[in-house]
Parts: C-alpha cells; structure tokens; sequence
C-alpha cells in the first residue's frame, strides 16, 4: 500500500468516526440494552436479574396480545394503502403542475409537517367528535338525527393517521412520478393505450419505487404512532404504543414494554426488507 492510499484511507476512517460513535452511542448501546431487559423478569416494578422467554411467551402466545399486534398491523396496512390511494392523485398533480406552480404545491403538501401531531390529531378530534363539525353538519342538513360515533374507535384512529402521514406518501410518489420520461406516456397514447392501461403499464410500474418507498415509511410510522391513536382511539382502542406506554409507565412492567416494542421493531425490519427486495427486483426487471 502506498503511502497516499494509506493516508486516504485513514482519512476515510477519521471522518467516519464521530458518526459511527455517534451511532454506537445513540442505537446500537440503547437497542442492546432493551433486548437484555426484555429477557428479564419483573417484580413489583424491578428488573429482576436472569434470563427468561416468558415475556415473549406472554406476547405471542397468549391471545389477546396477539390479537393487539395484528390489530395494530393491520390498521397500519389499511392506513398504508388509504395514504397510496389519495396520494397517487395528489402527486400526479404536482408532478404534472407548470414549474412555477410546483413549489406552491410542494408547499401544500408539506405543509401539515410543520404542525406538531398533537395540534393535528386533537384538531380531527374536534372534527369528529359526537358534538364535532361533521355530526353537527349532518344534523343540520337532517341526514341524521343521532351523532355518528367518527371517534374513539378505529375509524377516528384510521382517518386520523391517513391525514398525518399521507405528505409522505406523497412526497416519495411525487419524485418517481417526475422522473418518468414523458416520451413513454406519448408512445403509450400513440400506440392506443387508454388512460387505464398507460397507467397500468407505464405510470405504476415506473413509479413502483417510490411507492413502495412511502408504503415502507407510512407503514413504519403508523405501526409505531402513539398520539394519534391515543386522542382519537381513546381507551376504546387497544394499539400497540399504548399498550408499551401503560406496561412501562404505568404497570412499571419494563420488561414486558421492551419486548413488546422489539416485536414491533422486527415487523419495521421485515417491512424494511421486503422494500429493498421489491426495488431489486423492479430495478432488474426495468433494467
């Protein structure tokens, strides 16, 4: 080795230090950490020493914690797939818009981020509520006569998370959409392809990326969203990062919290990874 290659590759290593300590610091001791306690025992709010399965025994075997994850899962899939519903509309919109309207829109669409979760959540709540703006409009114009129950059940929870995370479904779709050739989309309309097939064909498949990309992401922030189900679900619905904050904080079952919430950990990953398998696979088909 030369003496410029070893000084580059010392160089290399010196800036990636603070980052990797950084890292080790911040995830991988906290992460650590939170497995060893998920193997413990408790008693009477104390980490008690040893090692033991029955928290995830408890988790997994028993049926209404297992029921509590699927639920939980399941509702982040259906928020998923709501978000990739609205949102392909709404990105073909921006995508498509003039240059100097572009921007505008962009602004529109992220706009809600700049609104912490809470203000957003309570905001749907009072839209929801029984005395809320949709029951109170609806009994004005005599299409009821009872107020609907929009809150403090699924429906509130999943209404509510489809409008707090669909920006970033939009803003992963709306890069992919942009980076299609326009050429492709003249080509399908030449050879007589309708709108449904050119977007079968062309529009989707192309676009495949980034939606996948913020499926991935929506699906990974909903499966671990605590305020939104929390105000809009209330005590009614059981989710998963309720269940951790209440076996943590207020049982003071610390183990059983961790364990619970690396469960939860492993779906992200699987999710993580079936995204990177699906982009593979699209990159080598389109390639």
């Amino acid at each position: 080795m030369s003496r410029v290659d070893f000084y580059r590759r010392w160089g290399t290593l010196t800036a990636l230090l603070p980052a990797s300590l950084m890292l080790i610091l911040l995830l991988v001791l906290p992460l650590a950490d939170m497995t060893s306690i998920s193997f413990r025992s408790e008693s009477f709010g104390q980490v008690l020493p040893g090692f033991t399965l029955t928290n995830y025994f408890s988790l997994l075997g028993d049926a209404a914690s297992f029921t509590l994850i699927l639920k939980t899962i399941g509702v982040a899939a259906l928020v998923t797939l709501l978000c990739a519903a609205l949102g392909f509309p709404l990105s073909a919109a921006v995508a498509s818009a003039p240059q100097r309207w572009r921007g505008l829109l962009y602004f529109a669409v992220a706009a809600p981020l700049l609104v912490n979760t809470v203000v957003r959540s309570y905001g749907w709540l009072l839209i929801l509520g029984r005395q809320g703006l949709v029951n109170s409009l609806l009994k004005w114009v005599g299409l009821i006569d009872g107020p609907f129950s929009l809150s403090g059940n699924l429906l509130g929870v999943i209404i509510g998370g489809t409008q707090v995370f669909l920006p970033f479904m939009v803003l992963s779709l709306t890069s992919s959409l942009q980076a299609i050739d326009q050429r492709l989309r003249e080509s399908a309309d030449i050879l007589g392809a309708g709108p449904a097939r050119r977007f079968f064909t062309v529009t989707l498949p192309l676009s495949a990326p980034g939606l996948i990309a913020g499926s991935v992401l929506v699906f990974s922030m909903m499966l671990g969203a605590f305020v939104t189900p929390l105000i809009l679900g209330g005590s009614a619905v059981k989710y998963v990062s309720v269940q951790v904050y209440t076996d943590a904080l207020v049982l003071f079952n610390l183990p059983r919290a961790t364990a619970l919430s690396l469960i939860l950990t492993v779906v992200v990953l699987v999710a993580y990874a079936a995204h990177k398998r699906g982009v593979r696979r699209i990159e080598g088909r389109n390639g």
